[in-house]
């Protein structure tokens, strides 16, 4: 039989009624006897019926069928937050466009492309040249001629009437007008020549994710910065507090968080032809574990920056501080993976580990009067973890109440049994 969540075997029932039965049969000493076979019968399954999130650890590890099991622990470094360190820890070790993206270049100089579409105009000084017959100098002032549109080919070319094929990608317009002139010059009238961007195919920039109009875009002639063509591509969905804007270039890939970008013009770099830019929406959180106020409150432990550096003091601060019951101030931990380059430049040996990201655990003492001040300066980063342990005495406090409950539960017993032999005496 199954009453809500609780499962009564009917061979139990049965059993028990017995037992009850039995029991006012005796009176006196069968009451005592009642009493404690119903504890029992309450203690025993108490593992099962107790509430629960899941299978308990024995479950999981008992029933498992095969796997893989290490007792071995994961290699890391341990750091003090200290005089000696703050001043490599107070700097924010922020990835820039303009430091992974040396080109120091003002703006990229327009080029033809595989694709594009060339509009070429050709001028002689007199009617009667190769391109302009006497007839039609009236017509056409400037004795000039218009060429149909010509399309940069595969093979990087184009192709002008009596000058053949002319190489095209990778030049400039005005390279491009010049090696026409140098085909005509022995043909033509004092040839000069004017080549146009028609249709433009190959300086494009792919501008995706969270914008409101993704797509490609074209570059124009004057350059373009960043900025300008996420404006084009109708602009960020989100916040730029909560959105990275991702740049790819020649196969490398750079992630800034967009507020650095629209703040600091050195970041507004000029785009390059080909270039990808990819918009996501991640705001920079921390996560707050152990003895802080935060977690007695029930707040989420997943907590915003809301601003572009944020120190520990700060974090600490939206943590909603340390619990004055159960914190130790002098065991305070950030847990980030950290670049071997940052921690060598710390004086730390880094031989013993294998890997560019080595796992770190920065430790602070706030009992020491300057604690503060270090907590202050210290940079937090994006995906940082901060863990106050508690104090010692709190595993003491722990075992006081567990055997404070364990008496209480049995001086309460007493008293049942008590009352129980009282109402027996003042019965029988």
């Amino acid at each position: 039989m199954t009453i809500g969540s609780f499962t009564i075997v009917s061979g139990g029932i049965v059993s028990i009624l017995a037992r009850v039965g039995t029991a006012l049969a005796r009176g006196r000493n069968g009451l005592r006897s009642l009493v404690l076979v119903l504890s029992a019968t309450m203690l025993l399954p108490a593992c099962s019926v107790l509430p629960g999130t899941g299978p308990t650890s024995d479950s999981v590890n008992g029933h498992a069928t095969t796997g893989l099991r290490s007792n071995t622990a994961l290699p890391y470094t341990l750091v003090d937050i200290s005089a000696d360190t703050i001043g490599f820890l107070s700097q924010p070790n922020i990835i820039t466009f303009q430091g992974a993206f040396p080109d120091k270049r003002p703006k990229p100089q327009q080029v033809a492309g595989v694709g594009d579409v060339l509009n070429v105009s050709i001028f002689e000084a007199a009617p009667g040249g190769l391109f302009t017959p006497a007839t039609a100098a009236g017509a056409r002032p400037g004795n000039f001629v218009d060429l149909p549109p010509q399309a940069v080919d595969q093979k990087g070319s184009i192709y002008v009437p009596y000058a053949g094929e002319i190489p095209a990608a990778a030049r400039t317009l005005p390279e491009i007008q010049q090696a026409i002139v140098a085909r005509l010059r022995n043909r033509a009238i004092e040839p000069q020549v004017v080549v146009s961007l028609n249709q433009q195919h190959s300086s494009v920039v792919s501008v995706l994710g969270d914008v409101n109009t993704p797509g490609v875009l074209a570059l124009n002639s004057v350059g373009e910065r960043l900025l300008a063509l996420i404006a084009r591509a109708g602009g960020p969905k989100f916040e730029a507090i909560e959105s990275y804007v991702t740049l790819q270039r020649d196969g490398r890939r750079v992630k800034v968080l967009l507020s650095r970008v629209v703040h600091d013009p050195n970041e507004n770099i000029f785009i390059r032809p080909n270039d990808v830019i990819f918009l996501t929406h991640e705001a920079p959180t921390f996560t707050a574990l152990g003895a802080l106020n935060q977690n007695v409150f029930g707040f989420n432990s997943e907590i915003a920056f809301d601003v572009e550096t944020l120190t520990l003091a700060q974090a600490i601060g939206k943590s909603g501080g340390l619990n004055d019951n159960q914190s130790d101030p002098a065991e305070v931990f950030i847990y980030r993976y950290e670049d071997r380059h940052f921690l060598e430049k710390l004086g730390i040996d880094t031989t013993k580990f294998s890997y560019d990201r080595i796992p770190t655990i920065y430790h602070i003492n706030l009992r020491d009067p300057s604690g503060m001040l270090l907590a202050a300066g210290f940079q937090m980063r994006s995906k940082d973890v901060m863990y106050v342990a508690n104090a010692k005495v709190v595993d003491y406090y722990k075992l006081l109440t567990l055997i404070n409950n364990t008496a209480a539960t049995a001086s309460n017993t007493a008293n049942a049994v008590t009352a129980i032999n009282t109402a027996e005496k003042t019965k029988w």
